[in-house]
């Protein structure tokens, strides 16, 4: 199975939820985030951790340092947020 097909087919398997702070959708453990927060990222961010995502790094727990930095580079740009007028968050 591709990668896109594994996470389009991901299943709820345990509490797991959106990465975006203060969210707490329930999101399968193949996915960053809810649908509306990983829209919010900019694609270079959503494909960084597209790009680094392996299927089945959530069910070993062992994602790639790769991927661990994409995260934390979409961490990093939410916390930005905060210093931006709201019309320049989406860019």
């Amino acid at each position: 199975m591709n990668k896109f097909d594994h996470v389009r087919q991901a299943a709820q398997t345990r509490n797991h939820e959106c990465h975006w702070p203060t969210c707490r959708k329930q999101v399968p453990p193949a996915l960053w985030g809810c649908r509306r927060h990983w829209f919010m990222l900019p694609a270079r961010i959503r494909n960084a951790i597209w790009h680094a995502y392996r299927p089945g790094q959530e069910i070993t727990m062992d994602p790639s340092p790769a991927y661990i930095a994409a995260t934390e580079a979409a961490q990093t740009w939410i916390r930005g947020l905060g210093e931006r007028a709201p019309e320049q968050a989406s860019q």
